[in-house]
């Protein structure tokens, strides 16, 4: 049931599931990513303290279930998705460390799933955040390989392998833009405009379109 609503996006009533689960096995490795992967699910609606405890928490029982079972590459894919939003996936990261392990979680899911559309989005993610570190910073820190043009590619990718995942879509439509290719981006925008019938997770995905190409008609007009 927990896996049913977490593909359903009720992350909340999954993470109840899952805790039900961990009272009964509360050291078994498939139920502690799971608990960690909903945690993480829930974190992303919150903000400030909230969402920073939720997702602190879901690093700890994620970072439990691949110390009890380091196959589990669910677990590696979650641990990644987690750390990378509580420490990684904003403009004014600062910690060099949590950016390797993001990036050797994600090539470790890659390499046994290369397909799975969720590790080539957050891969995406992790060149968006870090490429823009100035090289001279990342490279000494083994992390110079990230750049935008990376971050293109894995987008398409998770696109190609989730078309359905209107995220994915988004983050592909941004970086089309950042890498030059405007109409491309725009196109993909205006199309997440146009959909009907938006799935309750993606609800906010045509307003933050419709924002962005504002603010490039904006800056086309002023130019």
């Amino acid at each position: 049931m927990g896996d049913h609503l977490m593909r359903r996006g009720d992350y909340s009533e999954a993470l109840r599931e899952y805790r039900a689960a961990e009272s009964k096995n509360p050291n078994d490795p498939e139920i502690l990513w799971r608990v960690g992967a909903a945690l993480t699910g829930v974190a992303l609606y919150q903000v400030g303290s909230a969402r920073h405890d939720s997702l602190e928490l879901a690093t700890n029982y994620l970072n439990r279930a691949i110390v009890a079972n380091s196959s589990i590459v669910e677990a590696h894919l979650e641990y990644a998705r987690a750390l990378g939003h509580l420490a990684l996936f904003k403009p004014d990261w600062d910690d060099v460390r949590v950016a390797r392990r993001v990036h050797e979680e994600l090539c470790l899911v890659l390499r046994e799933e290369p397909e799975n559309p969720d590790a080539n989005y957050l891969m995406g993610m992790w060149h968006r955040w870090v490429s823009p570190k100035p090289l001279l910073e990342r490279k000494p820190n083994g992390l110079g390989e990230a750049s935008t043009d990376s971050s293109l590619y894995y987008f398409r990718r998770a696109a190609e392998f989730d078309d359905d995942n209107l995220e994915y879509r988004f983050e592909l439509g941004l970086a089309y833009i950042r890498t030059g290719n405007a109409p491309a981006g725009k196109e993909i925008l205006n199309r997440l405009i146009d959909i009907e019938d938006i799935p309750t997770r993606y609800a906010d995905i045509p307003e933050r379109a419709e924002e962005i190409l504002g603010n490039l008609e904006k800056t086309d007009e002023e130019e």
